[in-house]
């Protein structure tokens, strides 16, 4: 019996829906956040697997009927990944590999310089996933599995061990159909709908969609704003700020945003929250992800999750931390009667 076959079984009793792996000449040639050897400098092979979100779960938070329930299951489900990759890394540590597990979520290269900004992950769970055919990228640069799409949490342990690499999904089979409602769901305008950037792993080149501004992402998934720019709907952040076209002044909107973010009066829907490595002081909220969520691998699936999150109105917070959902022209109403000390903090 192979050890990448224990291994995949440890993995697939444990809840992973799929397992693959990589090494290091897989990856090699690839950005820095690729490299196996930060983790572990020791490391030959990486071990990718993915777990499920829960859907019922998304679809109300995308219609605004839940917000605290998704959030909840995605903590959850991160956690999950941490662990189980730990559980593999101490199992292979019994059998004498030096091995590693990488955290979900949440960790940086602190040493680059600006790192608060960049977020350069220590390593990235998706170089390894799409290279070692564990999912492959979505439009949006988004991982996906074929007939669930983008509705999971990759995880990855490193170890000395020699294993077998597995290859990346065929394009043929990819989970993308190109419909591009990613880039229509994203309030921060990030992903170009037509050009495309990519990246190459150990010799084979992935595409996705190019990125048009990493602090918009950050303005956006961070919670500080949430309203689109057609003003008809917004992710689950009050933040109604206008995200200018120039970077300079995106980042000065942004600067001013953040500082107020740490001013808005404690939210009542529910306990929740995390604290995000680059702004360690202040208790971020999981407000977005659009991107991600709306993508289910199947037409009608992702059409139906894009028609909730257009028609599910805007977010509005009130002196007291209440959070009212309303239809757009109701919020704008609402938003303008607000004390103007209070609306300064959201626009």
């Amino acid at each position: 019996m192979s050890l990448n076959f224990e291994i995949e079984r440890f993995l697939l009793e444990r809840g992973a829906l799929k397992v693959g792996f990589a090494t290091l000449e897989t990856l090699s040639g690839g950005p820095p956040s690729a490299d196996l050897e930060y983790i572990l400098p020791e490391a030959r092979s990486a071990i990718s697997f993915a777990l499920p979100l829960d859907r019922e779960k998304i679809r109300a938070f995308l219609g605004k009927e839940s917000h605290s329930a998704h959030e909840r299951d995605n903590f959850e489900v991160n956690i999950r990944s941490s662990r189980l990759a730990k559980a593999l890394a101490i199992w292979l540590e019994e059998k004498g590999f030096a091995s590693k597990r990488v955290i979900s979520n949440n960790i940086y290269r602190t040493e680059v310089e600006g790192w608060q900004l960049s977020m350069p992950p220590d390593l990235s769970h998706r170089y390894v996933a799409v290279r070692s055919g564990v999912g492959s990228f979505g439009w949006s640069g988004n991982v996906g599995i074929k007939g669930l799409g983008c509705t999971i949490i990759l995880g990855t342990t490193v170890t000395e061990a020699e294993l077998e690499p597995t290859d990346p999904v065929p394009e043929e089979e990819s989970f993308c159909d190109r419909c591009k409602l990613c880039v229509a769901a994203c309030p921060s305008g990030m992903f170009d709908a037509e050009e495309d950037t990519s990246v190459t792993l150990g010799g084979v080149t992935f595409a996705f969609s190019n990125r048009s501004s990493y602090t918009g992402c950050q303005f956006v998934c961070g919670g500080f704003t949430g309203l689109h720019k057609s003003g008809k709907w917004s992710t689950w952040s009050p933040g109604r700020y206008r995200l200018p076209d120039d970077e300079k002044e995106l980042m000065d909107v942004f600067m001013r945003a953040v500082a107020n973010y740490t001013k808005w009066p404690e939210r009542t829907d529910g306990t929740g929250g995390y604290v995000n490595m680059a702004l360690s002081d202040t208790s971020l909220r999981l407000t977005c992800a659009n991107c991600q969520l709306i993508c289910w691998g199947d037409k009608a699936a992702t059409r139906e999750n894009y028609r909730l999150l257009t028609k599910s109105g805007c977010v509005l917070q009130r002196e007291n931390g209440d959070i009212d959902v309303l239809p757009s022209r109701d919020a704008a109403r609402a938003f303008e009667k607000l004390t103007p000390e209070h609306k300064s903090l959201y626009e």
